[in-house]
């Protein structure tokens, strides 16, 4: 081993800015926290390629002394710390006085300043650590620094930054955070000369949620307050129909800061227990006020964690707060009546005619499993009345009335067609088509024989509609293997086993996968163009993603581009999931991109892109399903590959076999 020497200048600088400067995101808080600590009122930041050419950061704070700019650039220079006793009572945004210098050894900076009382500023420049002379610089009151090219003396650094878009989703996620902490501030942002945020003085905190989050999350919000006290909690939580499927919409501050700290976002999800599905997360600004002896936030490099002195009693308030707020709104969720239910449906309406499914070399192979709507004989209890199908702008022509078979007299089909219309139509747009369409993945042997008898017959199964016509060999018995939903989530049916329980969301999940996966493997994905693009406001972090995700997206139907700012354009979507609107569905793929750490391959985005996408348009736990949306759908679980799990791993069915129930009623 070769002796121990000391780092020269320049690779210290090196090192120390590989720990605090990690993209242009963390220069433009450095110096945004500068700002704040001057006293600025308005910051003005102008960015050219995502900030990797040119970060230039404007303020009307008090100014650097002319004999203090060449200072500023040493290491752990400051004016904010005097003595060792001051880093337990931190009351600035910064105070190690290692950003300037940590920028200059990866950058080339301008720093131009002039303080209220002189007649001029002086100017000073610093290309990768060396300094040139001071000069007179004739600016306003303030400070401007313009730091270019940033790492282009680090390469290897440089080639590990994302694309423009994304870089710039970071900055403006930074300048977002700084504008909820600081809402009297003025902020401007414009990149590549064009203008990203305009924040007024006069916009207040909600305001400021509204333009970053949109007004839906705004009007969702309640405001909350712990009372007067050493510390103090106030801020606003949205209503849990708010909550979203990650944790971005989670902002904690102490002090004006921003921080991250799993312990405080536990006692929020705490507080929601009860009011949130699984894996949901509760929509939070919150503020918290300590003294500054009871926190220190010199625990991270880059200030993004802090450590509380009484951690607990700082849990308990987080969480008391807002379950005492949450207890003085009546958050009991209003029941929503099916379409149709209300209303109904015209009794003499025909009903539409199942389109053929296969051409003629297939035909005569596949009728052999189809259900005797699929042959035509009565009418697909998927396809509703004209009405219906006018909400996915897809008119239909009149048609006469399907032939009637089974043994069902029309009071009967009429009686089916006016149930409760399926809000989520499960088979509308030809997933009972796809799954059936492949030669492959037709079974050879009849399916299992599941009986669904209509409702009305007290569970006695009259000749009609069975799966793959097969009537049940119990059926000879006198008796019937109905089926019937408990709790409008899941199907109950007998089998020879025993008992199954089948999850109705699960399953029509794997279905539509199956069908998203086998269209897209062919090319035979139907796209439905939208008249008007619908535009869709997000943070621009996630509009970042999104855009990046677009050639992959695409490929599943959702076509989206950049409309500016932080909207995109929805312009198509997979008709296989019509049932759901656009928004809804991208919305739910959204959630899900920004979960992830690391960006996956492209077989496991599209992976993950599909079954998100059939999760969000499947029948939930809820819904009512008539007996013949039953009987398409356990008719429909026969022709998946994995019947068993959907694609997130969840199992479809649990079986409760003859010798258990036998065991825990104690007959063996």
């Amino acid at each position: 081993m070769s002796r121990i020497r000391q780092l020269p200048p320049d690779v210290v600088t090196k090192i120390a800015a590989g720990e605090v400067i990690e993209r242009p995101a963390s220069v433009v808080k450095e110096l945004l926290e500068n700002s704040i600590d001057a006293g600025a009122t308005r910051i003005d930041i102008d960015l050219d390629a995502g900030g990797t050419e040119l970060i230039r950061v404007v303020d009307d704070g008090c100014g650097i002394d002319p004999d203090d700019l060449a200072l500023a650039f040493s290491q752990h220079a400051t004016s904010k710390l005097e003595t060792a006793d001051d880093l337990f009572r931190i009351g600035t945004m910064g105070f190690r006085g290692e950003a300037l210098s940590s920028i200059a050894g990866i950058g080339q900076i301008t720093l131009q300043s002039r303080t209220h009382t002189a007649a001029s500023g002086c100017e000073v420049k610093c290309d990768g650590g060396a300094l040139t002379e001071p000069r007179p610089w004739n600016g306003s009151p303030g400070t401007r620094l313009e730091v270019r090219h940033l790492f282009y003396n680090v390469p290897v650094r440089k080639k590990f930054l994302k694309s423009v878009a994304t870089e710039l989703g970071h900055v403006c996620e930074t300048v977002t955070r700084l504008a909820l902490a600081h809402p009297t501030l003025h902020i401007t942002l414009r990149h590549n000369n064009r203008l990203v945020y305009d924040i007024p003085r006069s916009a207040g905190l909600l305001d400021r949620i509204a333009l970053f989050f949109t007004g839906e999350v705004r009007d969702a919000l309640y405001e909350l307050d712990s009372g007067e006290g050493p510390m103090r909690l106030w801020g606003f939580v949205a209503d849990p129909k708010c909550e979203r499927g990650n944790s971005k919409l989670q902002y904690l501050f102490v002090n004006g800061r921003w921080f991250r700290d799993r312990s405080l976002s536990h006692a929020l999800q705490e507080s929601f227990r009860g009011l949130l599905m699984s894996q949901r997360y509760a929509v939070g600004f919150l503020f918290l006020t300590i003294p500054p002896d009871k926190v220190d936030v010199n625990v991270h490099p880059t200030k993004s964690e802090v450590r509380f002195q009484e951690n607990s009693l700082v849990y308990s308030l987080v969480r008391s707060t807002i379950k005492h707020r949450l207890l003085k709104e009546n958050l009991v969720p209003h029941l929503t009546v099916p379409q149709g239910e209300e209303v109904g449906v015209p009794e003499q309406v025909p009903p539409v005619p199942v389109p053929t499914l296969f051409t003629s070399p297939r035909r005569e192979l596949a009728e052999q499993t189809l259900a005797p709507w699929e042959r035509g004989e009565i009418a697909d209890p998927f396809w509703r009345t004209p009405a219906v199908v006018l909400v996915r702008g897809e008119p239909l022509p009149p048609t006469p009335s399907p032939k009637k078979g089974g043994g069902e007299s029309e009071n009967t089909e009429t009686q089916n067609l006016t149930s409760p219309v399926l809000s989520p139509s499960l088979l509308r747009g030809g997933v009972g088509e796809g799954l059936l369409a492949e030669p492959s993945h037709i079974p050879q042997q009849p399916a299992p024989p599941f009986s669904v008898g209509p409702s009305g017959t007290n569970g006695v199964a009259p000749p009609g509609p069975t799966l793959n016509g097969v009537q049940a060999e119990t059926q000879e018995k006198g008796t019937s293997s109905s089926a019937f939903q408990l709790h409008d989530s899941y199907l109950v049916l007998e089998t020879s086993e025993g008992m199954l329980v089948i999850d109705q969301h699960a399953l029509h999940e794997r279905i539509l996968f199956e069908q998203l996966r086998r269209r897209i493997r062919a090319g035979q994905l139907e796209i439905q163009r939208l008249l008007i693009p619908e535009p869709i406001d997000l943070p621009a972090e996630q509009a970042a993603l999104v855009l990046e995700a677009a050639e992959a997206l695409a490929q599943l139907g959702l076509e989206v581009s950049d409309f500016g700012g932080n909207t995109i354009l929805l312009s198509s979507y997979p008709t296989l999931l019509g049932r759901k609107a656009p928004h809804v569905i991208l919305r739910g793929v959204i959630d899900h991109i920004v979960t992830q750490e690391r960006a996956p391959t492209k077989e496991a985005l599209l992976h993950l892109l599909m079954a998100t996408m059939a999760c969000k348009a499947a029948v939930k736990a809820g819904d009512k399903l008539s007996t013949e949306e039953i009987t398409y759908l356990l008719h429909l679980r026969t022709m998946a590959e994995d019947s068993h799990h959907c694609p997130h791993g969840r199992p479809t069915s649990l079986l409760f076999s003859r010798q258990e129930l036998d065991k825990q009623f104690r007959r063996t």
